[in-house]
C-alpha cells in the first residue's frame, strides 16, 4: 500500500480543495493511503479543508508552523511524514512547491510531485508574484508537474517540460439531489468562488447592475469569502443595488443549492478547470463562463456558454442571449453538457491517471 503524503495550505474549500478530497477517496478505493498534510500559522483553528477531511475518513495531519521560508518547520514535517512510513509527496500549491524545492530531492530523498491547480499571473511588486516567482524555480526540482488541462501548457513555465502531465479534474458521479429550474422572475443568477480579482466579480456586477438598470430582471448571490469583500459590497452600494446582489460568504458543498438558481456565472480572468464548471454541468444546470484556461477545453471551444472575453459587455450581452432562449434550446445546452462531463471527467479517470503516474515515479527511485 504506498503512502501518498498531499501538502497544501488551503485557504478555504473551493475548487483545489474539493479536487484534493475527490483524490484522496479515490486513492483509498485503488488501495492506496493518502494523506493530507494541512498547514497553517500556529494557533489557527481547524480549517473546513480540515474538517471535510475528517468527515470523509481521510487520514489527516494538521500542520502549524509559521509563515515565510521555514526551513526547519518544513524538515520537523519531513520527519514526522517519514516516521509514517510516506513513500510520495503531492504538492498542490506554491507553499509547499517552494518550500519542498528549497530542500530539494536529495534532501527529501521521495519522488516530489506538484498539481498546478490554476495559475494567477500576479504582476510586479506585489507578494503573489514573488511566490509565483519562487514557484518557478523551485518547480525544476519536482520530478512531476501535473497540469489540470492542456491549455496550460501555453504558460511559459510549462513549455516544452518533459516534467509536465495533464491530468484532468475529475468528480463523483453521483446525480444532483433537485433539478435547477431554466425559468425565474425574477431570474436567479449563482456565482462561487474566492473573493479575489482573477474572478472578475466585479465585472459580473456591473453587468448586473447595467441589466437592472430599468426593471429587476435578474438577482445574484455569490458564494465565497475573500481580500475584496469590502471592495465588492462598495461597488453593489454604488450602483444601489443592495436588493439584487448579496454576497453570501463562504458555503460548504455549494452544489447542493444549485437547483434554486437559474444559472451559474463564473466570470474568471484565468483559470484550470473549474469544479464548479464540471459540478453544473453533472447537476444539468446552466452555465456560462468566461473562455479562459481549460474551461473551452471542457465545454468545447464552440460551446454557446462562453465569454470572450470577460467583461461587463460581454456578460450583459450573454445573459441578455440566455435570458431570450426558449427552454428546448436551454434544456439541450445543459443536456449537451452533462454528456461531456459523463465523458471526460470522471474521478476514476482522474484517480487512474495519477495512479500511474505515481507507480512509474516509484518505479525510477528505486
Amino acid at each position: 500500500m504506498m503512502k501518498v503524503a498531499h501538502l497544501i495550505d488551503s485557504g478555504g474549500l473551493y475548487g483545489a480543495e474539493q479536487v484534493l478530497l475527490t483524490l484522496c477517496k479515490e486513492q483509498q478505493q485503488q488501495g492506496l493511503h493518502p494523506i493530507i498534510v494541512s498547514c497553517g500559522l500556529p494557533g489557527e483553528a481547524l480549517k473546513p479543508l480540515e474538517h471535510a477531511a475528517n468527515d470523509q475518513h481521510i487520514d489527516l495531519i494538521v500542520w502549524r508552523m509559521p509563515a515565510g521560508l521555514n526551513r526547519a518547520g518544513t524538515l520537523l514535517l519531513l520527519n514526522e511524514l517519514n516516521s509514517r512510513g510516506v513513500q510520495l509527496l503531492n504538492s498542490h500549491g506554491y507553499k509547499f512547491n517552494i518550500l519542498l524545492g528549497m530542500l530539494g530531492k536529495s534532501k527529501i530523498g521521495l519522488p516530489l510531485v506538484s498539481t498546478v491547480h490554476g495559475y494567477v499571473k500576479a504582476k510586479f511588486p506585489k507578494k503573489m508574484w514573488v511566490y509565483e516567482f519562487l514557484d518557478r524555480i523551485f518547480l525544476k526540482r519536482f520530478d512531476a508537474i501535473v497540469l489540470v488541462s492542456e491549455k496550460m501548457r501555453e504558460i511559459p513555465a510549462f513549455r516544452n517540460s518533459k516534467k509536465v502531465h495533464v491530468i484532468k479534474n475529475g468528480i463523483n458521479s453521483k446525480e444532483a439531489s433537485l433539478p435547477s429550474t431554466l425559468e425565474g422572475n425574477p431570474y436567479q443568477l449563482l456565482a462561487i468562488g474566492r473573493l479575489s480579482p482573477e474572478k472578475g466579480f466585479d465585472y459580473l456586477i456591473k453587468a448586473v447592475a447595467e441589466i437592472n438598470k430599468t426593471e429587476t430582471i435578474c438577482q445574484l448571490t455569490i458564494y465565497g469569502e475573500g481580500s475584496l469583500r469590502n471592495s465588492l459590497a462598495e461597488l453593489i452600494s454604488s450602483l444601489s443595488q443592495q436588493n439584487n446582489i448579496k454576497l453570501a460568504g463562504f458555503i460548504a458543498n455549494a452544489q447542493q443549492h444549485f437547483h434554486r438558481y437559474q444559472l451559474i456565472v463564473m466570470p474568471s480572468l484565468t483559470e484550470g478547470i473549474p469544479v464548479t464548471l464540471l459540478e453544473a454541468m453533472r447537476n444539468k444546470t446552466p452555465i456560462i463562463a468566461s473562455a479562459v484556461g481549460g474551461i473551452p477545453e471542457v465545454l468545447g471551444v464552440d460551446s454557446y456558454g462562453l465569454l470572450t472575453p470577460a467583461s461587463t459587455d460581454s456578460i450583459v450581452n450573454k445573459l441578455r442571449q440566455w435570458f431570450s432562449l426558449s427552454n428546448e434550446e436551454k434544456e439541450a445546452y445543459v443536456e449537451n453538457n452533462y454528456q461531456k462531463y459523463f465523458l471526460n471527467f470522471s474521478a476514476q479517470g482522474m484517480g487512474l491517471h495519477y495512479l500511474s503516474l505515481y507507480s512509474a515515479l516509484k518505479g525510477a527511485h528505486k
